[in-house]
């Protein structure tokens, strides 16, 4: 796998060419540019906003890039001059949302500039008080608490601490995706900004192909600048975390594989497999977070759950749903991080075989300091691509499935960097065995989740050759010159799939 992502890497780099008939600036001089239009909301090295900026990011990786100067746009013409003045100098530069992905480079950038979204913030409904227009830089929590007063919903982020932007371009799980869907199939709008700076709407009626294109295409078609997601009345769900120790092992896999078969009858009930290890307290636990979003307790679909013995920890109750988002917050995971990702069919042994796989590579690792590796589980019920298609459709692959899926995201975090190159390795060796078995045993499913994905992942071949050929068509029809190939180089490029 890393000889294959070092090569995807290298393609990558041999696209960050200029764009025909413009010369190339330093970054300097396009800092310079923008710091005369935009004025106070340009930032350099040193200065209260350009640290504010670098220590909004979740990861820490990220925290040691240097861009040259950082835009932090107010509105979208801001957004629009930042993106024509970038592209005629040829300068380099990232977008930065709610900064949650774990790698250095995502939306972090050195010799570049960074344009930071998140004052770009706002959450409106509109008046028959069915859509609610969300500015592409908040974070999830500040939305449900704008939503809540209203008595009101959109289906969104599970994290308090998680950008809006980056979810919905990743697709996006919500505790409503059964019913409703990817958070990105709520989408009924996006306002974005092209490489040319033209500000568009895209939505089911224009620019109808691109709208698909954007649900779960990342970063490759433009900057959206704002969000308008079907909204709901809504008040209070039912859900919580229950901890037990990792003796419960069998019984957990078991119930989640037979909670993922039957999630078709039960279009509210929610379900995540957690199993940590934390090497502060040396212990291996096992936890769900279980979120059934109308207040209804205990409901039969959780029953083989509720028999489970030895429950340490029970915080089941009643509340909003900001409550839950706070609950799952990662915030005080601020640290170094890494995501991998795969997704087999729901089968017990090949879940159990991805638990023991991941425990022996753990192993070595039992006495690092700070280590947290957390093993993340949950349904993909075939059913979602129902609700995916009667809301238009994504460019996710999800419809491939006639089969339930399982979502494995395996999680380190950790504070030392002289454990990176080590960590990074086992994860990714974790990893490849994981997938190698999937593919023994028959169960194997090409999809990679763009939001848990690592940074050398091929999010998205995973994506079927029918699409991936579709984003090729719509970088080339709407950023003719590969603008968001070139000078955007983090995140997983179209370009770069061959």
């Amino acid at each position: 796998m890393m000889g294959q992502s070092w090569m995807a890497a290298t393609l990558g780099g041999l696209l960050l060419q200029a764009v025909p008939g413009l010369a190339q600036k330093a970054t300097g001089e396009c800092c310079s540019e923008l710091s005369t239009q935009l004025q106070d909301k340009v930032f350099f090295p040193s200065t209260p906003g350009y640290n504010t900026s670098m220590e909004g990011f979740w990861t820490l990786q990220a925290t040691f890039d240097t861009p040259t100067c950082i835009v932090v746009p107010s509105c979208t013409a801001d957004v629009s001059t930042a993106v024509k003045t970038l592209v005629a100098g040829q300068c380099k530069f990232s977008v930065k949302g709610g900064g949650h992905t774990p790698f250095a480079g995502a939306a972090s950038i050195s010799d570049g500039v960074q344009i930071d979204m998140t004052s770009m913030n706002s959450v409106t409904v509109n008046e028959d008080r069915t859509v609610a227009q969300i500015g592409a830089g908040a974070r999830w929590l500040k939305v449900y608490q704008e939503l809540q007063p209203q008595k009101l919903m959109v289906a969104g982020g599970r994290d308090s601490d998680v950008g809006v932007g980056g979810l919905i371009l990743g697709g996006g799980y919500s505790w409503f995706t059964t019913k409703r869907g990817f958070v990105a199939d709520g989408v009924v709008n996006i306002e974005l900004v092209k490489a040319d700076g033209e500000v568009i709407n895209v939505n089911a009626e224009s620019y109808p192909d691109l709208f698909v294109g954007l649900k779960g295409g990342g970063n490759n078609f433009g900057i959206a600048t704002r969000f308008d997601l079907k909204a709901f009345p809504f008040e209070t769900m039912w859900g919580g975390k229950k901890v037990y120790p990792n003796t419960t092992t069998d019984a957990q896999i078991r119930a989640f594989v037979n909670f993922n078969e039957n999630a078709h009858t039960d279009p509210h009930a929610n379900l995540i497999n957690y199993f940590n290890y934390d090497s502060a307290s040396k212990e291996h636990i096992v936890f769900n977070v279980i979120d059934y979003n109308i207040p209804v307790e205990d409901p039969p679909i959780y029953d083989e759950i509720k028999a489970i013995p030895d429950v340490a920890i029970d915080t089941m109750r009643i509340g909003p749903v900001s409550d839950f988002t706070e609950e799952l917050s990662s915030a005080s995971q601020r640290n170094r991080n890494i995501f991998l990702t795969i997704t087999f069919d729901n089968d017990f042994d090949m879940y159990k075989k991805a638990v023991e796989i991941s425990n022996s590579h753990l192993k070595p690792f039992l006495e690092v300091p700070g280590l947290i590796w957390s093993l993340l589980f949950q349904p993909i019920p075939a059913v979602i691509s129902e609700a995916s298609k009667a809301n238009g459709g994504n460019i996710l692959g999800i419809d491939r499935n006639s089969k339930n899926q399982i979502l494995y995201l395996l999680y380190l975090t950790w504070t030392d960097p002289a454990d990176d190159e080590a960590l990074h390795a086992a994860a990714y060796d974790t990893l490849d065995e994981i997938k190698k078995e999937s593919i023994k045993s028959g169960t194997a499913n090409p999809y990679i989740y763009l939001n848990y994905a690592g940074e050398f992942q091929d999010v998205l071949s995973g994506y079927g050759v029918e699409n991936v050929l579709k984003m090729k068509e719509l970088s080339a029809k709407y950023d003719p010159d590969g603008v968001f190939q070139k000078l955007v180089p983090g995140g997983w490029k179209i370009a770069d799939v061959i």
